[in-house]
């Protein structure tokens, strides 16, 4: 259904039960949104509705989840409805406020007051037979964020179309949430809430920002107004965020601060910080961004895949609007993507380009449409309490190949967010051919890595590894062949469409594994791995050249 079947407006019967009955304008027309932006809105709405089941009220979980039905992607359809407002839309967006809301936690006593299922199937968190082992186990406290932050964007611009009972209720729910977010304190309870977690810490602070506006709640919008002077000065440190270069990530940063411009209030932190941050998070984008590739070059503190060509990444969705989709770093065959989640986010991503590219300089967009060339690109990103010190950042770009490394040391293994599936340090990305992205990334095993890249080289050593430990070794994983076409890959020096010579004081006899049970981040991958000697001296290193 497109978008422009919002004109058709919605039956008569079902008029006498809206605020205004009046004709509504579409989204398209009343945003002077680009044909990009309308296109992404309307591919990925009509992806969510293949998923929808009338009977439950709910979308389908379109790949791994805690249930049949996923309420966080439930709840993001809403205000997508609502901004397409075809036929039957306004009646679906309602059933969802009261299906997602029917499950939100009220319990003032619980740390998860104020969030939502993840699923309507769920038991309550922190029974016997559900229990609770912290955030991110029986329930997930980002999910209070993204729910919030969608119907800030339903009540903001849409609520005009709802019954006055349902704009009561939402702002009641949000209030719930928004007051159960302070709940998080990074360090208690298990909580990982820091300014250093970018993604949901802005979101976090303009919910705070909206919803004390509009309920009357000054105590949510001085909150709103900590959390975004805390993180504008954790950002302010190097002009980047914590959670750096992540395709999925960075894009729900970009999308936060969108809302912070579109949504904060006229005299508040998040108006006059929110323009700076999305600009320079654009110009980061530029540099490391490979047309040719149609990649993000390494290195990427949180990633779910190797090439985003082949899964969705909400880096994508931000191209998208800004350039189209032929040129952008999405799959093209949509129904065999991987981490298929996501797409349900881009019709939100879709709303918010207009504001997005407001702030998106002209260079930017050139480079995103055209390599501008071989460069260097160096930085800082800074995660207290997880990092040390500042994590030093490295990048290569040339037309075909990109070369990435950061230099950490972290209190454990597996970077800021603790989590090695996700956490890339180091990595090389290639084309194996017209049609093929090679890439070989650094496993982490070490909280300790001195990684550089520079022009065709990468270089990671382990300043703090000792024979004491354990067995040490450097773990690499390459993925992209996709079809063989008679490639036989023997190592880090025969992976196809790359000259690799490899140096290391590390054992000459590696192994090397293929791994397809799609462990890491869905993707098949060969797991090459070189060991240091029990007993050895100095500092373990390896040394990969490009030739």
């Amino acid at each position: 259904m497109k978008l422009s079947l919002a004109l058709l407006g919605l039956n008569a019967a079902y008029n006498a039960a809206i605020v205004s009955a009046a004709p509504v304008e579409s989204w398209s027309t009343k945003s002077g949104a680009s044909p990009s932006a309308v296109d992404m809105f309307n591919t990925a709405i009509e992806w969510n509705d293949k998923y929808w089941d009338d009977d439950a009220g709910y979308l389908i979980a379109s790949s791994e989840g805690p249930g049949r039905y996923d309420s966080r992607h439930t709840a993001w359809y809403a205000p997508q409805l609502l901004a397409r407002n075809g036929p039957g839309d306004v009646a679906k967006a309602i059933r969802i406020f009261d299906n997602v809301i029917s499950g939100q936690y009220l319990d003032p006593s619980k740390q998860w007051y104020g969030d939502y299922q993840g699923a309507p199937s769920e038991p309550e968190p922190g029974t016997l037979v559900y229990p609770d082992d912290g955030p991110y186990s029986s329930w997930d406290p980002n999910v209070r964020d993204f729910v919030g932050c969608a119907w800030i964007v339903a009540l903001n611009d849409y609520g005009h179309l709802l019954p006055a009972a349902t704009v009561s209720k939402v702002e009641k729910s949000l209030h719930i949430a928004a007051r159960g977010d302070l709940y998080r304190v990074g360090g208690v309870d298990g909580d990982n809430s820091y300014p250093c977690y970018s993604n949901p810490w802005l979101m976090r602070t303009i919910l705070q920002n909206w919803v004390g506006a509009r309920v009357g709640d000054a105590n949510l919008t001085k909150s709103g107004e900590k959390f975004a002077q805390e993180i504008y000065d954790l950002w302010s440190m190097h002009h980047t965020l914590s959670e750096f270069n992540s395709p999925t990530y960075a894009g729900v940063a970009m999308w936060a601060l969108a809302l912070w411009n579109q949504y904060g209030t006229s005299d508040s932190l998040l108006k006059k910080y929110g323009p700076e941050m999305l600009t320079y998070s654009w110009e980061e984008l530029g540099q490391l961004y490979n047309a040719n590739l149609k990649n993000l070059a390494g290195p990427w503190d949180r990633s779910y895949g190797y090439n985003m060509n082949e899964y969705a990444s909400l880096i994508g969705a931000v191209i998208w609007g800004a350039i189209g989709l032929e040129k952008a770093p999405v799959p093209k065959n949509l129904l065999a993507m991987y981490h298929q989640d996501d797409f349900a986010f881009y019709p939100l991503f879709a709303l918010s380009t207009p504001e997005m590219v407001k702030y998106l300089p002209a260079k930017v967009k050139t480079n995103l449409l055209k390599f501008p060339g071989e460069h260097m690109y160096t930085s800082q990103a800074y995660s207290p309490p997880f990092d040390t010190y500042p994590r030093n950042i490295t990048t290569w770009m040339s037309k075909n190949v990109t070369i990435g490394a950061e230099t950490v040391a972290e209190h454990v293994v597996g970077g800021p967010s603790i989590n090695p599936s996700q956490f890339t340090p180091a990595v090389i990305q290639w084309a194996i051919d017209d049609h093929q992205i090679g890439c070989i990334s650094h496993w982490v095993t070490e909280s300790s890595i001195h990684a550089v890249a520079a022009p065709g080289s990468l270089k990671i050593s382990y300043p703090n590894a000792t024979s004491t430990d354990g067995p040490v070794s450097f773990n690499f994983l390459f993925s992209g062949l996709d079809v063989n076409n008679g490639f036989n890959v023997t190592g880090l020096e025969g992976v196809p469409g790359l000259n690799v010579k490899l140096t290391t004081n590390a054992l000459p006899n590696y192994t090397m594994t293929y791994n397809t049970d799609h462990s890491v981040n869905e993707f098949s991958f060969y797991n090459i791995t070189y060991t240091m000697p029990k007993s050895f001296t100095g500092v373990p290193f390896v040394s990969l050249q490009i030739v």
